[in-house]
């Protein structure tokens, strides 16, 4: 039930984690909450107004949290583990330690050194992908990555001609929302700017949603500042190699945009780690690749990625149609990128697959 209760905030809490709790007392549910959003209380928080607004006493009751409580004076909110002792739980389940080093086994320390029994790691899998972005940026600074690729069954993004709409269908598109809801910046090639002047924003009818930031690949800043991209959202990142037309830069900085010069990797595009590195330092914990093909194939060659998500609809186009990835010069299969955690999802007739890169195996 925690774990349902924190995935309600998905896309909303960032930098912070999800997180769910529930008081149990005498057998009985007396109190819920989540994190809503960062500067809001926590679930554990939230848990305890839950109850007293129902006149329930919390003291001696158990408390089920999804992530280790804090421990420390956050930007806004004060720690959750004073709370835990000042209402007299007894007992607080866990499913997962929290990787901030500033709580990291602390939250547990305390509890127990104040008479709190501590239950840990309780469906602790499931907790951990809860937060696997959160996880990895705590532990390295760098954003989680999930590249997201719609194709045909013959693993093409577009027609010859370079048409792409639409290849998925109207409910794929809508879970493709979701994905970008759920992540705090999307990146695409310019190319994709220019031939489809995306918005690149999330749109989820009846949802109250925080857009992510825009990131366009754009080595010789070709992106027109009357892209739609600017007049959605307030901040728009571009990448580049060290640019050449300092008038294109300034006219893109007075249209919203923020240039990042990140050099550039073997084949002359906007350096990818050196991206993330960036990135993950101004607070950006997810970002969601959404093409074109040579996005995707410099993410991979980089080893940023961590994650993917293709989407594959019911139609063939051929050989000259367009890939989903270009050459990643692997010369053997022994050498191919490795996925695992494979999990496999029927949206009607088309097939949504998502998988976990082993960095191991990832084009160096």
């Amino acid at each position: 039930m925690a774990l349902k209760l924190a995935r309600k905030a998905e896309g909303m809490t960032s930098p912070n984690p999800l997180v769910g709790a529930v008081l149990v007392k005498g057998g009985k549910i007396i109190g819920k909450g989540y994190h809503k959003r960062a500067g809001l209380p926590h679930a554990e928080i939230e848990a305890f107004a839950d109850a007293e607004r129902n006149k329930h006493k919390v003291k001696g009751a158990t408390l089920y949290v999804t992530l280790e409580p804090c421990c420390h004076e956050g930007k806004r909110t004060p720690p959750c583990v004073n709370a835990i002792i000042e209402k007299g739980i007894k007992r607080v389940v866990v499913g997962a330690g929290d990787p901030n080093p500033r709580v990291c086994g602390n939250g547990f320390s305390i509890l127990r050194d104040e008479g709190v029994e501590v239950v840990p790691f309780v469906l602790e899998e499931k907790a951990l992908e809860l937060n696997e972005a959160y996880n990895k940026y705590m532990t390295t600074g760098l954003p989680f990555v999930t590249l997201k690729l719609a194709a045909t069954l013959d693993g093409r993004i577009a027609a010859s001609t370079g048409d792409s709409k639409w290849i998925g269908s109207e409910r794929q598109r809508k879970l493709a929302h979701r994905l970008r809801s759920a992540s705090d910046a999307v990146l695409v090639g310019v190319g994709t700017v220019l031939k489809d002047d995306p918005r690149l924003n999330a749109r989820l009818p009846g949802r109250e949603v925080r857009q992510p930031v825009p990131v366009i690949l754009d080595r010789t800043l070709r992106t027109p500042p009357r892209s739609s991209v600017f007049s959605t959202h307030g901040t728009v990142i571009i990448a580049t190699v060290k640019p050449a037309d300092t008038a294109g830069k300034k006219r893109l900085e007075e249209a919203g945009a923020r240039v990042l010069e990140v050099g550039h990797d073997k084949s002359g595009l906007p350096d990818m780690k050196k991206l993330m590195r960036e990135l993950g330092r101004n607070e950006i914990v997810s970002v969601l690749i959404e093409g074109g093909a040579r996005a995707a194939t410099s993410a991979l060659k980089a080893g940023i990625v961590d994650k993917i998500a293709f989407f594959y609809a019911p139609k063939i186009l051929g050989g000259d149609g367009v890939g989903m990835i270009d050459g990643l010069g692997i010369k053997s299969v022994g050498n191919a990128i490795q996925i695992h955690g494979i999990k496999i999802t029927k949206l009607g007739e088309e097939l949504m697959v998502e998988g976990y890169i082993k960095k191991k195996g990832a084009v160096r």
